[in-house]
């Protein structure tokens, strides 16, 4: 409280033990000095009381305080506060200008792009499975009791609509994969056969929500073979055998490496 006494009587620091008249003719003796100064002290107790409502701590700054000016800094999100006190003394705070409600409620940018990441391997429902295993909750779990909030899969499709994320759906198609009718149509096949090739891992699909794919276009097409005399479990086999990459080299193979 020290600007506080010196903006109610700066004059005090002019006077001695032995109540010196000063030179504008005030004199003040040791007992004055000492109830100006208890009042400051009173003044902070009162201030900082958890009972004082804020409409008497107004009244309070207007018995101490002349005017005050706000000057906002747009650019580093502050505010400079100069103040004139009715003692004639001045000082200026700077303080960090408060958040709208929205702001508190945001989702911070790194968790944007951690979905955006997540959106090129997984579905929604994998993303809220991931982000709550890690420990993270959605803007809104700043609001006042909502501090457990956790991610669903419709929270991750609200962040992904909000912040104009590219879906999976888009992403898969951009990399050439086809639906289930175009591929079946170029592999000269049935849609029932695909899918069972699906099923074997002859054919490799890839979810883009939680009940549809789009599948990949194998290097080698497949042909269909009568499942009696070569089983899909061998054929799938075969296949999964073929995309693996050669050994280079005798070491390699003896490390298993295949």
């Amino acid at each position: 409280m020290s600007v506080l006494v010196a903006g109610i009587m700066p004059e005090l620091g002019q006077v001695d033990s032995g109540g010196t008249e000063l030179a504008d003719g005030i004199a003040i003796d040791e007992a004055l000095r000492d109830r100006l100064v208890a009042m400051t002290t009173d003044f902070n107790r009162l201030w900082s009381a958890p009972a004082t409502p804020n409409r008497e701590r107004k009244r309070m700054l207007a018995y101490v305080v002349e005017d005050a000016m706000l000057l906002k800094q747009s650019a580093d999100g502050t505010t400079k506060i100069h103040i004139r006190f009715r003692g004639g003394q001045t000082t200026t705070l700077t303080t960090v200008n408060p958040k709208a409600s929205w702001e508190k409620v945001k989702t911070p940018a790194e968790l944007v792009e951690l979905v955006d990441r997540l959106l090129d391997r997984h579905i929604y429902d994998d993303i809220a499975e991931i982000l709550n295993a890690r420990g993270l909750h959605p803007g809104g779990a700043a609001w006042p009791g909502r501090g457990g909030a956790r991610f669903t899969p419709k929270r991750v499709q609200y962040l992904v609509h909000t912040y104009d994320l590219r879906p999976r759906l888009d992403r898969l198609r951009a990399r050439g994969l086809l639906t289930k009718k175009e591929l079946a149509a170029r592999l000269g096949i049935h849609e029932a056969t695909l899918t069972s090739w699906v099923k074997h891992g002859i054919i490799k699909a890839h979810a883009y929500n939680g009940h549809a794919w789009l599948y990949e276009e194998p290097a080698t097409h497949p042909t269909k073979h009568c499942s009696r005399w070569d089983r899909l479990n061998g054929r799938a086999a075969a296949a999964r055998a073929s995309r693996m990459p050669e050994p280079t080299s005798s070491s390699e193979v003896e490390r298993g490496v295949a």
